[in-house]
Protein backbone atom coordinates (compact mmCIF):
# COMPACT_ATOMS: atom_id res chain seq x y z
CA UNK A 1 0.00 0.00 0.00
CA UNK A 2 1.39 3.43 -1.05
CA UNK A 3 0.31 6.86 0.25
CA UNK A 4 1.23 10.19 -1.39
CA UNK A 5 0.10 13.75 -0.70
CA UNK A 6 -1.99 15.47 -3.34
CA UNK A 7 -2.53 19.26 -3.27
CA UNK A 8 -2.06 19.21 0.52
CA UNK A 9 -5.63 17.96 1.04
CA UNK A 10 -5.92 14.45 -0.42
CA UNK A 11 -3.81 11.34 -0.37
CA UNK A 12 -3.77 8.97 -3.36
CA UNK A 13 -4.27 5.42 -2.16
CA UNK A 14 -3.47 2.61 -4.64
CA UNK A 15 -4.72 -0.74 -3.47
CA UNK A 16 -5.16 -3.92 -5.45
CA UNK A 17 -8.16 -6.07 -4.52
CA UNK A 18 -7.69 -9.72 -5.44
CA UNK A 19 -10.95 -10.69 -7.00
CA UNK A 20 -12.06 -11.94 -10.41
CA UNK A 21 -15.05 -9.63 -10.53
CA UNK A 22 -13.47 -6.33 -9.33
CA UNK A 23 -10.85 -4.22 -11.20
CA UNK A 24 -8.19 -2.03 -9.63
CA UNK A 25 -9.48 1.30 -8.26
CA UNK A 26 -7.63 4.57 -7.62
CA UNK A 27 -9.39 6.16 -4.64
CA UNK A 28 -8.81 9.67 -3.30
CA UNK A 29 -9.36 9.97 0.46
CA UNK A 30 -9.12 13.00 2.79
CA UNK A 31 -5.70 13.24 4.50
CA UNK A 32 -7.27 13.31 7.96
CA UNK A 33 -9.11 9.98 7.46
CA UNK A 34 -6.37 7.71 6.13
CA UNK A 35 -7.09 5.19 8.84
CA UNK A 36 -10.72 4.62 7.79
CA UNK A 37 -11.11 3.81 4.06
CA UNK A 38 -14.67 3.22 2.88
CA UNK A 39 -15.53 2.04 -0.61
CA UNK A 40 -18.74 3.80 -1.57
CA UNK A 41 -21.17 2.15 -3.97
CA UNK A 42 -22.05 5.62 -5.20
CA UNK A 43 -18.45 6.23 -6.33
CA UNK A 44 -18.39 2.89 -8.15
CA UNK A 45 -21.63 3.69 -9.99
CA UNK A 46 -20.33 7.16 -10.91
CA UNK A 47 -17.13 5.57 -12.24
CA UNK A 48 -19.13 3.17 -14.46
CA UNK A 49 -21.30 6.01 -15.75
CA UNK A 50 -18.17 8.04 -16.54
CA UNK A 51 -16.67 5.09 -18.45
CA UNK A 52 -19.94 4.68 -20.40
CA UNK A 53 -20.00 8.39 -21.26
CA UNK A 54 -16.41 8.23 -22.50
CA UNK A 55 -17.22 5.20 -24.62
CA UNK A 56 -20.20 6.95 -26.22
CA UNK A 57 -18.10 10.09 -26.79
CA UNK A 58 -15.36 8.06 -28.46
CA UNK A 59 -17.77 6.16 -30.69
CA UNK A 60 -19.58 9.38 -31.65
CA UNK A 61 -16.34 11.09 -32.71
CA UNK A 62 -15.23 8.00 -34.65
CA UNK A 63 -18.54 7.99 -36.54
CA UNK A 64 -18.25 11.70 -37.30
CA UNK A 65 -14.63 11.66 -38.45
CA UNK A 66 -14.10 8.29 -40.12
CA UNK A 67 -17.51 6.87 -41.17
CA UNK A 68 -18.80 7.35 -44.69
CA UNK A 69 -22.17 8.79 -45.62
CA UNK A 70 -24.88 6.12 -45.68
CA UNK A 71 -28.56 6.04 -46.56
CA UNK A 72 -31.08 3.44 -45.36
CA UNK A 73 -33.59 2.75 -48.14
CA UNK A 74 -36.27 0.28 -49.16
CA UNK A 75 -36.23 -1.94 -52.24
CA UNK A 76 -37.85 0.80 -54.30
CA UNK A 77 -35.41 3.47 -53.08
CA UNK A 78 -37.58 5.20 -50.49
CA UNK A 79 -35.29 6.96 -48.00
CA UNK A 80 -35.88 6.03 -44.35
CA UNK A 81 -32.74 7.37 -42.64
CA UNK A 82 -29.65 9.39 -43.66
CA UNK A 83 -26.30 9.24 -41.87
CA UNK A 84 -23.64 11.84 -42.59
CA UNK A 85 -23.48 14.59 -45.20
CA UNK A 86 -24.83 13.48 -48.56
CA UNK A 87 -25.16 16.81 -50.35
CA UNK A 88 -22.42 15.88 -52.85
CA UNK A 89 -24.33 12.83 -54.02
CA UNK A 90 -28.02 13.68 -53.54
CA UNK A 91 -30.15 16.72 -54.24
CA UNK A 92 -33.90 17.33 -53.95
CA UNK A 93 -35.78 16.39 -57.11
CA UNK A 94 -37.61 19.24 -58.87
CA UNK A 95 -41.38 19.31 -58.72
CA UNK A 96 -43.92 18.79 -55.98
CA UNK A 97 -42.49 17.58 -52.67
CA UNK A 98 -43.46 14.08 -51.64
CA UNK A 99 -41.78 10.87 -50.55
CA UNK A 100 -37.97 11.21 -50.76
CA UNK A 101 -36.57 8.59 -53.15
CA UNK A 102 -32.83 8.08 -53.53
CA UNK A 103 -33.17 7.26 -57.24
CA UNK A 104 -34.87 10.60 -57.91
CA UNK A 105 -32.42 12.52 -55.74
CA UNK A 106 -29.21 10.97 -57.13
CA UNK A 107 -26.91 13.46 -58.89
CA UNK A 108 -25.80 12.90 -62.53
CA UNK A 109 -23.33 10.06 -62.85
CA UNK A 110 -24.59 8.18 -59.80
CA UNK A 111 -28.10 7.22 -60.92
CA UNK A 112 -27.26 4.36 -63.32
CA UNK A 113 -24.74 2.63 -61.05
CA UNK A 114 -26.99 3.13 -58.01
CA UNK A 115 -30.00 1.65 -59.84
CA UNK A 116 -27.97 -1.38 -60.99
CA UNK A 117 -26.42 -1.98 -57.55
CA UNK A 118 -29.74 -1.68 -55.71
CA UNK A 119 -31.44 -4.01 -58.19
CA UNK A 120 -28.65 -6.63 -57.98
CA UNK A 121 -28.56 -6.49 -54.18
CA UNK A 122 -32.33 -6.97 -53.98
CA UNK A 123 -32.31 -9.75 -56.58
CA UNK A 124 -29.35 -11.78 -55.30
CA UNK A 125 -29.68 -10.76 -51.62
CA UNK A 126 -25.98 -9.99 -51.31
CA UNK A 127 -23.62 -7.03 -50.98
CA UNK A 128 -22.87 -5.20 -54.24
CA UNK A 129 -19.76 -3.05 -54.70
CA UNK A 130 -18.95 -0.63 -57.54
CA UNK A 131 -15.89 1.56 -57.67
CA UNK A 132 -14.73 4.75 -59.37
CA UNK A 133 -18.16 6.27 -59.95
CA UNK A 134 -17.87 9.85 -61.17
CA UNK A 135 -20.58 12.01 -59.61
CA UNK A 136 -21.10 15.45 -61.14
CA UNK A 137 -21.48 18.26 -58.62
CA UNK A 138 -22.06 21.98 -58.98
CA UNK A 139 -18.46 22.91 -59.89
CA UNK A 140 -16.53 19.65 -59.65
CA UNK A 141 -16.66 15.89 -60.07
CA UNK A 142 -16.44 13.54 -57.12
CA UNK A 143 -15.17 9.98 -57.52
CA UNK A 144 -16.82 7.59 -55.07
CA UNK A 145 -17.06 3.89 -54.34
CA UNK A 146 -20.62 2.62 -53.97
CA UNK A 147 -21.65 -0.26 -51.68
CA UNK A 148 -25.21 -1.59 -51.26
CA UNK A 149 -25.66 -3.91 -48.27
CA UNK A 150 -28.86 -5.85 -47.41
CA UNK A 151 -29.73 -5.13 -43.79
CA UNK A 152 -29.81 -8.26 -41.62
CA UNK A 153 -32.79 -8.88 -39.31
CA UNK A 154 -34.83 -6.45 -41.32
CA UNK A 155 -37.47 -4.46 -39.46
CA UNK A 156 -40.80 -4.71 -41.24
CA UNK A 157 -41.89 -1.31 -42.46
CA UNK A 158 -45.33 -0.07 -43.27
CA UNK A 159 -44.57 -0.93 -46.90
CA UNK A 160 -43.68 -4.50 -45.99
CA UNK A 161 -40.30 -4.13 -47.76
CA UNK A 162 -36.78 -5.17 -46.81
CA UNK A 163 -34.16 -2.53 -46.10
CA UNK A 164 -30.80 -1.80 -47.75
CA UNK A 165 -27.87 0.37 -46.65
CA UNK A 166 -26.27 2.50 -49.39
CA UNK A 167 -22.69 3.53 -48.45
CA UNK A 168 -20.80 6.20 -50.45
CA UNK A 169 -17.00 6.43 -49.98
CA UNK A 170 -15.34 9.44 -51.56
CA UNK A 171 -11.99 8.86 -53.27
CA UNK A 172 -10.92 12.13 -54.88
CA UNK A 173 -12.25 15.36 -56.32
CA UNK A 174 -11.54 16.86 -59.74
CA UNK A 175 -12.00 20.64 -59.58
CA UNK A 176 -12.41 23.46 -62.08
CA UNK A 177 -15.22 21.63 -63.84
CA UNK A 178 -12.79 19.23 -65.53
CA UNK A 179 -14.45 16.01 -66.57
CA UNK A 180 -12.60 12.68 -66.87
CA UNK A 181 -14.04 12.35 -70.34
CA UNK A 182 -12.43 15.65 -71.31
CA UNK A 183 -9.14 14.58 -69.71
CA UNK A 184 -9.13 11.30 -71.59
CA UNK A 185 -10.18 12.84 -74.86
CA UNK A 186 -7.05 14.82 -75.55
CA UNK A 187 -6.61 17.32 -78.35
CA UNK A 188 -5.40 16.02 -81.66
CA UNK A 189 -2.26 18.18 -81.42
CA UNK A 190 -1.10 16.36 -78.28
CA UNK A 191 0.70 13.07 -78.37
CA UNK A 192 -1.25 10.14 -76.94
CA UNK A 193 0.85 7.43 -75.40
CA UNK A 194 -0.06 3.76 -75.44
CA UNK A 195 -0.70 3.79 -71.72
CA UNK A 196 -3.13 6.71 -72.03
CA UNK A 197 -4.88 5.00 -74.92
CA UNK A 198 -5.36 1.84 -72.86
CA UNK A 199 -6.81 3.91 -70.00
CA UNK A 200 -9.19 5.66 -72.35
CA UNK A 201 -10.31 2.37 -73.87
CA UNK A 202 -10.69 0.74 -70.45
CA UNK A 203 -12.76 3.69 -69.21
CA UNK A 204 -15.01 3.55 -72.27
CA UNK A 205 -15.43 -0.22 -71.94
CA UNK A 206 -16.33 0.17 -68.29
CA UNK A 207 -18.98 2.76 -69.13
CA UNK A 208 -20.27 0.65 -72.00
CA UNK A 209 -20.55 -2.35 -69.68
CA UNK A 210 -22.40 -0.24 -67.11
CA UNK A 211 -24.81 0.95 -69.81
CA UNK A 212 -25.35 -2.63 -70.98
CA UNK A 213 -26.03 -3.80 -67.43
CA UNK A 214 -28.43 -0.89 -66.89
CA UNK A 215 -30.18 -1.73 -70.16
CA UNK A 216 -30.34 -5.41 -69.22
CA UNK A 217 -31.80 -4.57 -65.81
CA UNK A 218 -34.35 -2.31 -67.48
CA UNK A 219 -35.31 -5.08 -69.88
CA UNK A 220 -35.67 -7.58 -67.04
CA UNK A 221 -37.81 -5.14 -65.07
CA UNK A 222 -39.97 -4.53 -68.11
CA UNK A 223 -40.37 -8.26 -68.69
CA UNK A 224 -41.27 -8.77 -65.02
CA UNK A 225 -43.72 -5.88 -65.17
CA UNK A 226 -45.18 -7.30 -68.41
CA UNK A 227 -45.68 -10.72 -66.81
CA UNK A 228 -47.29 -9.11 -63.77
CA UNK A 229 -49.57 -7.10 -66.06
CA UNK A 230 -50.53 -10.26 -67.94
CA UNK A 231 -51.26 -12.05 -64.69
CA UNK A 232 -53.26 -9.05 -63.46
CA UNK A 233 -55.12 -8.94 -66.78
CA UNK A 234 -56.05 -12.62 -66.48
CA UNK A 235 -57.20 -12.09 -62.91
CA UNK A 236 -59.26 -9.07 -64.01
CA UNK A 237 -60.81 -11.05 -66.85
CA UNK A 238 -61.67 -13.88 -64.48
CA UNK A 239 -63.08 -11.36 -62.02
CA UNK A 240 -65.04 -9.71 -64.82
CA UNK A 241 -66.56 -13.07 -65.78
CA UNK A 242 -67.47 -13.72 -62.17
CA UNK A 243 -69.04 -10.27 -61.93
CA UNK A 244 -71.01 -10.88 -65.12
CA UNK A 245 -72.23 -14.21 -63.77
CA UNK A 246 -73.13 -12.55 -60.47
CA UNK A 247 -74.89 -9.78 -62.38
CA UNK A 248 -76.97 -12.33 -64.31
CA UNK A 249 -77.86 -14.08 -61.07
CA UNK A 250 -78.86 -10.74 -59.58
CA UNK A 251 -81.02 -9.99 -62.61
CA UNK A 252 -82.73 -13.37 -62.22
CA UNK A 253 -83.17 -12.78 -58.51
CA UNK A 254 -84.53 -9.33 -59.27
CA UNK A 255 -87.16 -10.78 -61.62
CA UNK A 256 -88.09 -13.42 -59.03
CA UNK A 257 -88.36 -10.74 -56.36
CA UNK A 258 -90.54 -8.63 -58.61
CA UNK A 259 -92.82 -11.60 -59.26
CA UNK A 260 -92.89 -12.41 -55.55
CA UNK A 261 -93.59 -8.77 -54.79
CA UNK A 262 -96.61 -8.81 -57.11
CA UNK A 263 -97.87 -11.97 -55.43
CA UNK A 264 -97.37 -10.39 -52.03
CA UNK A 265 -99.28 -7.33 -53.16
CA UNK A 266 -102.16 -9.56 -54.27
CA UNK A 267 -102.12 -11.49 -51.01
CA UNK A 268 -101.87 -8.24 -49.06
CA UNK A 269 -104.92 -6.86 -50.87
CA UNK A 270 -106.85 -10.05 -50.10
CA UNK A 271 -105.80 -9.89 -46.46
CA UNK A 272 -106.86 -6.27 -46.25
CA UNK A 273 -110.25 -7.25 -47.62
CA UNK A 274 -110.49 -10.07 -45.07
CA UNK A 275 -109.54 -7.70 -42.27
CA UNK A 276 -112.15 -5.25 -43.44
CA UNK A 277 -114.79 -8.00 -43.56
CA UNK A 278 -113.81 -9.32 -40.14
CA UNK A 279 -113.86 -5.83 -38.68
CA UNK A 280 -117.33 -5.27 -40.12
CA UNK A 281 -118.55 -8.66 -38.86
CA UNK A 282 -117.13 -7.98 -35.42
CA UNK A 283 -118.83 -4.59 -35.34
CA UNK A 284 -122.12 -6.13 -36.45
CA UNK A 285 -121.85 -8.83 -33.77
CA UNK A 286 -121.16 -6.28 -31.05
CA UNK A 287 -124.12 -4.17 -32.15
CA UNK A 288 -126.31 -7.28 -32.30
CA UNK A 289 -125.36 -8.45 -28.82
CA UNK A 290 -125.71 -4.97 -27.41
CA UNK A 291 -129.09 -4.44 -29.12
CA UNK A 292 -130.63 -7.64 -27.84
CA UNK A 293 -129.84 -6.72 -24.24
CA UNK A 294 -128.84 -10.31 -23.51
CA UNK A 295 -125.82 -10.53 -21.27
CA UNK A 296 -123.21 -12.94 -22.67
CA UNK A 297 -119.90 -14.15 -21.25
CA UNK A 298 -117.40 -16.31 -23.18
CA UNK A 299 -114.86 -18.46 -21.32
CA UNK A 300 -112.14 -20.86 -22.51
CA UNK A 301 -111.56 -24.45 -21.44
CA UNK A 302 -109.77 -23.24 -18.29
CA UNK A 303 -112.76 -21.00 -17.44
CA UNK A 304 -110.74 -17.83 -18.16
CA UNK A 305 -112.82 -14.92 -19.45
CA UNK A 306 -112.37 -14.30 -23.18
CA UNK A 307 -114.87 -11.50 -23.74
CA UNK A 308 -118.29 -10.28 -22.58
CA UNK A 309 -121.10 -7.93 -23.54
CA UNK A 310 -121.96 -4.78 -21.58
CA UNK A 311 -125.22 -6.32 -20.31
CA UNK A 312 -123.27 -9.13 -18.61
CA UNK A 313 -121.96 -6.69 -16.00
CA UNK A 314 -125.40 -6.79 -14.32
CA UNK A 315 -124.77 -10.39 -13.30
CA UNK A 316 -121.00 -10.54 -12.88
CA UNK A 317 -118.84 -7.60 -11.82
CA UNK A 318 -116.69 -7.44 -14.99
CA UNK A 319 -114.40 -4.71 -16.36
CA UNK A 320 -112.13 -4.63 -19.43
CA UNK A 321 -109.02 -5.59 -17.44
CA UNK A 322 -110.73 -8.83 -16.28
CA UNK A 323 -110.21 -10.44 -19.68
CA UNK A 324 -107.89 -13.41 -19.18
CA UNK A 325 -108.73 -13.84 -15.48
CA UNK A 326 -110.49 -16.96 -14.13
CA UNK A 327 -114.25 -16.48 -13.71
CA UNK A 328 -114.20 -17.72 -10.10
CA UNK A 329 -111.92 -14.79 -9.14
CA UNK A 330 -114.70 -12.33 -9.92
CA UNK A 331 -117.67 -11.67 -7.62
CA UNK A 332 -121.17 -12.09 -9.03
CA UNK A 333 -124.43 -10.25 -8.38
CA UNK A 334 -126.51 -13.46 -8.13
CA UNK A 335 -128.44 -14.32 -4.97
CA UNK A 336 -128.25 -17.78 -3.46
CA UNK A 337 -126.17 -19.14 -6.35
CA UNK A 338 -122.50 -20.16 -5.99
CA UNK A 339 -122.27 -23.04 -8.47
CA UNK A 340 -121.27 -21.08 -11.56
CA UNK A 341 -117.89 -22.79 -11.93
CA UNK A 342 -119.26 -26.27 -11.21
CA UNK A 343 -122.16 -25.94 -13.66
CA UNK A 344 -119.92 -24.58 -16.41
CA UNK A 345 -117.40 -27.38 -15.90
CA UNK A 346 -120.24 -29.90 -16.04
CA UNK A 347 -121.40 -28.55 -19.42
CA UNK A 348 -117.83 -28.74 -20.78
CA UNK A 349 -117.56 -32.34 -19.60
CA UNK A 350 -120.93 -33.57 -20.84
CA UNK A 351 -121.32 -31.16 -23.79
CA UNK A 352 -125.03 -30.88 -22.82
CA UNK A 353 -126.45 -27.34 -22.47
CA UNK A 354 -127.93 -26.38 -19.15
CA UNK A 355 -130.56 -23.80 -18.11
CA UNK A 356 -130.63 -22.36 -14.59
CA UNK A 357 -132.97 -19.72 -13.14
CA UNK A 358 -130.99 -17.12 -11.17
CA UNK A 359 -132.01 -14.02 -9.26
CA UNK A 360 -129.99 -10.79 -9.02
CA UNK A 361 -129.49 -8.55 -6.04
CA UNK A 362 -132.25 -6.35 -7.51
CA UNK A 363 -134.74 -9.27 -7.29
CA UNK A 364 -134.88 -9.72 -11.04
CA UNK A 365 -135.06 -13.18 -12.48
CA UNK A 366 -132.99 -14.35 -15.46
CA UNK A 367 -132.55 -17.62 -17.25
CA UNK A 368 -128.83 -18.47 -17.38
CA UNK A 369 -128.14 -20.70 -20.35
CA UNK A 370 -124.74 -22.49 -20.47
CA UNK A 371 -123.73 -24.23 -23.70
CA UNK A 372 -120.42 -25.35 -25.28
CA UNK A 373 -118.59 -22.89 -27.54
CA UNK A 374 -117.95 -24.62 -30.88
CA UNK A 375 -115.78 -23.46 -33.78
CA UNK A 376 -116.60 -23.88 -37.49
CA UNK A 377 -114.72 -27.19 -37.39
CA UNK A 378 -116.90 -28.37 -34.47
CA UNK A 379 -114.05 -28.06 -32.01
CA UNK A 380 -114.91 -27.17 -28.39
CA UNK A 381 -112.97 -24.07 -27.37
CA UNK A 382 -114.85 -23.17 -24.19
CA UNK A 383 -118.36 -22.23 -23.08
CA UNK A 384 -120.84 -19.38 -23.53
CA UNK A 385 -123.08 -18.06 -20.72
CA UNK A 386 -126.19 -16.06 -21.65
CA UNK A 387 -128.60 -14.31 -19.29
CA UNK A 388 -132.19 -13.77 -20.54
CA UNK A 389 -134.69 -11.71 -18.53
CA UNK A 390 -137.64 -13.81 -17.28
CA UNK A 391 -138.89 -11.50 -14.53
CA UNK A 392 -142.27 -10.88 -16.19
CA UNK A 393 -142.72 -14.55 -16.92
CA UNK A 394 -141.81 -15.35 -13.32
CA UNK A 395 -144.37 -12.84 -11.99
CA UNK A 396 -147.13 -14.28 -14.20
CA UNK A 397 -146.25 -17.75 -13.03
CA UNK A 398 -146.35 -16.66 -9.38
CA UNK A 399 -149.77 -14.98 -9.87
CA UNK A 400 -151.14 -18.11 -11.54
CA UNK A 401 -149.97 -20.23 -8.65
CA UNK A 402 -151.52 -17.75 -6.24
CA UNK A 403 -154.88 -17.80 -8.07
CA UNK A 404 -154.73 -21.56 -8.23
CA UNK A 405 -154.34 -21.75 -4.48
CA UNK A 406 -157.19 -19.30 -3.94
CA UNK A 407 -159.49 -21.35 -6.20
CA UNK A 408 -158.59 -24.51 -4.34
CA UNK A 409 -159.26 -22.82 -1.01
CA UNK A 410 -162.71 -21.50 -2.28
CA UNK A 411 -163.85 -24.94 -3.31
CA UNK A 412 -163.22 -26.22 0.13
Amino acid sequence: MKLSAANGRFISLKKTIKSDSLPKYNILLPAKSTNNINFSKKNIISKKQEDLTLKELTEQNLLQEFSHPAILVTKTGEILYIHGRTGKYLEPAPGRSGVNNILRMARPGLLNDLTIALHQSAQHKEKVYQSDIQVEGNNDITVVDLTVIPVQNTIETTLGSKLYLVVLEEKKIMENNVSPENDNLLDSDQDITAEESRKIIANLRQKLQAKEESLQNTVEELQTANEELKSSNEELQSLNEELQSANEELETSKEELQSLNEELKTVNAELENKVTELTQANTDMKNLLTGTGIGTVFVDLDLNILRFTPSATKFINLIETDIGRPVDHIASNLKNYDNLVEDTQEVLSSLIPKDIEVQTEENQWHMMHIHPYRTENNVIKGAALTFRDISEKKEIKNELEKLKKEVQNGEK
